[in-house]
């Protein structure tokens, strides 16, 4: 399954999933699932340049617990 055009997003996310988190595909965008609850959306076809750095930032947030979980 193709989860990103970005290479490094793309490893990132192949990486989680391994470890146990769960992707989901949605609308325009994919959503990376932690075991705990959390989420991360992942950027499927990335335009910005801080793309990779903000996924991470918010991938960190989600591992650190310091995140509000989305109701719905």
């Amino acid at each position: 399954m193709k989860y990103s055009t970005s290479k490094e997003i793309e490893k990132e996310v192949k990486s989680r999933v391994r470890e146990g988190w769960h992707y989901v595909r949605k609308r325009k965008h994919g959503r990376l699932v932690s075991p705990t609850g959390g989420f991360v959306t992942v950027p499927c076809t990335p335009s910005d340049r801080r793309a990779l750095r903000n996924f991470r930032r918010n991938l960190e947030r989600v591992l650190h617990g310091q995140t509000k979980r989305h109701a719905g």
